[in-house]
């Protein structure tokens, strides 16, 4: 996608993918939509290179920044990033962080107390097959973080959206490493409570 905003390419001047990198692409995901995983042979879809980061939210050109995509995936992605233009700064710093929980994070701190849609969350998060936006949100609230989840139908589609009504600073060293701390912490735990229960059935 070369960018959401109708006026990008009047606006700075840009590069195609080289043909090497939109080959190697098409290699890597097997002939692939990466978004559905059909093929213009089985299918009969047409792909098309995307930018996974568009050109205008400081995405490249190179090839780890690249995806084959359907095109009805491409156009509904483009609608999505085209519908949150008025949030192009927020979208171009988030994209931008380290972090899933970081991007994801400052994204939803930034439209604070409105509803953003799981498909943007995911594509924000920039993981590998459209990640575990659910299993963020969870860590996230466990970081004191308050978010809620709603859904609703759109046509045929059942669509969910989160709403940040409130957050907590990033703790020390981030959230990741304290989402596995905790999270270690909890094994300990689990392991802990099982030696005990194990102890006292061998005294009874």
């Amino acid at each position: 996608m070369r960018g959401w905003h109708p006026a990008a390419d009047q606006r700075t001047a840009r590069k195609t993918p080289r043909a090497s990198d939109r080959a190697l692409t098409l290699h890597t995901y097997g002939y692939r939509c990466a978004a559905c995983g059909r093929t213009p042979k089985d299918d009969h879809v047409k792909l098309v290179i995307d930018h996974k980061i568009p050109l205008d939210l400081g995405g490249s050109n190179e090839a780890d920044n690249l995806q084959p995509l359907c095109e009805e995936d491409n156009h509904a992605k483009q609608a999505l990033f085209s519908s949150h233009e008025q949030n192009a700064e927020a979208l171009r710093v988030s994209l931008s962080l380290p972090d899933a929980h970081l991007r994801i994070g400052e994204l939803l701190k930034a439209l604070e107390g409105i509803e953003v849609p799981r498909e943007l969350i995911a594509l924000v998060a920039r993981e590998e097959n459209h990640g575990d936006p659910t299993k963020r949100m969870r860590e996230l609230r466990a970081l004191g973080w308050k978010i809620k989840n709603s859904r609703r139908k759109e046509g045929r589609r059942s669509l969910s959206f989160y709403r940040l009504d409130s957050w907590e600073p990033w703790p020390l060293g981030g959230p990741k490493a304290a989402i596995a701390r905790m999270e270690h912490a909890r094994k300990l735990a689990r392991r802990l409570e099982s030696q005990t229960m194990n102890a006292s059935e061998r005294e009874t």
